[in-house]
């Protein structure tokens, strides 16, 4: 054993029995297999894993080569690792859940949602669930997809907020932005660099700690901090009613005015206003000399500003802004704050789709198959060889092709190939999308061409006489969705010339007014097709309320 526990022999029949009584000793039920060039070739890691499996047959493998076939051995063994963790329970939860389906009667394909915003098969899921670690938020940027396509929108901020996080994503030309970087279990929470680093397909998008039940108190320095604790589902914020003490964003929000608390989640309970003002007023506005609106303003600002901050600095990131966007805004949380976030980034208009607050789980059901596959071969664009990589992605394509087919619908399918490209002796790529077709010498010249045209849009400028390199290449394989129709609700196409308000005088505190106005308060059912409101108003439904503020 070394200092970190960890069993260091020469690989052969007898060091790998050596291994079998710490397997016993420890009663380990998941192993991950990582050789160091097993991405390029993975025959040791497989003769590995068949004695493994012939010597403890009920034991869960997982082999690098197959989760994340991709140079930098630190990071292809953390992917490894993640994935044997999850997996036997991943594995048996999904499995058992197949199984009570069909019982059920239910004989349709079971698919699942992955972190790279595509449909993939159960079996593929048990094999690879570390895939599907951030599927819920993927869920969400597919929903806002399918809104931009809809409406048009060819530049569109994502904003999903709900109860303990909210995630931003960059749409654009209706594609969410995409990365194969992912980070796990933070140290410090929402900061880049202080997780354990996973590679696999994942919609890019910014996290913070800002929902509904982020916490809100004093710091050391007497300034207002928001998240990243929780209050979680139980007790939950303190206007739940459920023995939450301690000030959550929602409580602000109630404070504010922005819940109207009679129609609030359709009424199944009603929520303790005072119980709120109580929080805001013991943890916030006594230790800051504020009443108690002003200072759930001011953690209301604070979560808003924040998540202005973090949108600003990710779209920094990749060389785009944000002035003239379209926000769609879904999450229980997200319509109480679009408008304000909104005001902040400068968006142009701001769309809450029907059933926001349930909109990950509708971006489920509007996903395609899809399935990517990693290979990575290194390739100098001096030294091209077409052959080697056309072999390559004749490959790649079988294997997608494989899983795909098991789930798609006998629709149509796109395949889309992109190549991880530097400049030699820099230490980090960036990704090009490339041809779909066969390749010869002159696709040298095309992939130069493709790189230094991503590289001016990153970082304004190329770099003169330095050779350039393909360290990875990646092919998708999706299903091609219909193209969305018009949707209307059924009975719900004509506009009342004067809606009526549920409430005609509810007060709200205004943020850009910074004082409290009256407003109206609207049921969504009851709006028509092109009806207009004019702010301060609320439109309330039983999932969440979009604040409409005065000049909206």
């Amino acid at each position: 054993l070394d200092a970190s526990g960890r069993v260091l022999l020469p690989l052969d029949e007898s060091s790998l029995e050596a291994c079998l009584p710490v397997l016993d000793e420890h009663a380990v039920e998941s192993v991950a297999i990582g050789y160091l060039h097993a991405f390029v070739n993975p025959e040791h890691e497989q003769r590995t894993a068949e004695w493994l499996r012939s010597a403890k047959p009920g034991l869960s493998i997982t082999l690098a080569s197959e989760v994340c076939p991709e140079i930098r051995e630190f990071e292809r063994l953390s992917t490894a690792c993640a994935n044997a963790y999850v997996r036997p329970l991943m594995a048996s939860y999904l499995n058992r859940l197949a199984g009570e389906l069909e019982q059920l009667g239910f004989n349709c394909p079971f698919l699942l949602m992955t972190s790279g915003g595509g449909l993939t098969t159960l079996d593929t899921a048990s094999r690879f669930p570390i895939r599907l670690v951030e599927s819920g938020p993927a869920g969400g940027a597919i929903l806002a997809q399918d809104v931009a396509r809809y409406a048009g929108l060819e530049r569109v901020l994502s904003f999903d907020m709900g109860g303990t996080t909210a995630k931003l994503c960059l749409i654009d030309d209706f594609e969410p932005l995409t990365s194969r970087s992912f980070e796990v279990d933070r140290v410090y929470r929402f900061r880049k660099g202080s997780g354990l680093p996973v590679r696999i397909p994942v919609i890019e998008m910014v996290e913070i700690g800002a929902g509904g039940g982020s916490i809100a108190q004093i710091d050391k320095l007497g300034r207002i901090q928001v998240g990243p604790e929780s209050a979680g589902s139980e007790p939950g914020p303190a206007a739940y009613g459920r023995g939450g003490e301690k000030p959550a964003v929602t409580d602000a929000d109630v404070k504010l005015g922005r819940v109207y608390a009679d129609t609030f989640a359709g009424g199944s309970f009603r929520l303790d206003t005072a119980a709120s003002d109580r929080a805001v007023q013991k943890e916030i506005a006594g230790p800051l000399g504020l009443d108690s609106e002003m200072a759930a303003f001011g953690v209301s600002e604070v979560v808003d500003e924040n998540m202005a901050a973090a949108a600003r600095a990710h779209a920094a990131e990749f060389g785009l802004d944000l002035g003239s966007r379209d926000m769609v805004a879904f999450g229980g949380a997200a319509p109480l704050h679009a408008a304000r976030l909104g005001e902040k980034l400068g968006v142009r208009r701001i769309i809450v789709p029907g059933e926001a607050g349930v909109g990950s789980a509708v971006g489920f059901l509007l996903a395609p198959v899809a399935y990517e596959v990693v290979r990575s071969r290194r390739q100098l664009l001096s030294a091209f060889q077409p052959g080697v990589v056309s072999e390559l992605m004749a490959e790649m394509l079988a294997e997608s092709l494989a899983v795909v087919k098991m789930g798609a619908r006998g629709g149509k399918l796109e395949e889309t190939r992109q190549a991880y490209m530097r400049y030699v002796g820099q230490g980090h790529e960036i990704a090009v999308s490339i041809p779909v077709e066969s390749y010869g010498a002159e696709h040298a010249g095309v992939l130069r061409a493709a790189f230094e045209k991503d590289y001016i849009r990153l970082y304004g400028r190329t770099i003169d006489g330095v050779d350039i390199e393909v360290l990875s290449w990646t092919l998708t394989i999706s299903e091609v969705l219909p193209e969305p129709g018009h949707r209307v609700r059924p009975g719900n196409e004509l506009s009342p010339a004067d809606p009526e308000p549920l409430d005609p005088g509810h007060p709200l505190f205004d943020a850009g007014l910074e004082r409290t106005v009256s407003s109206r308060v609207f049921l969504r059912d009851s709006l028509g097709t092109g009806a207009k409101i004019e702010g301060p108003a609320l439109v309330t439904e039983a999932q969440t309320t979009t604040v409409v503020p005065a000049g909206w």
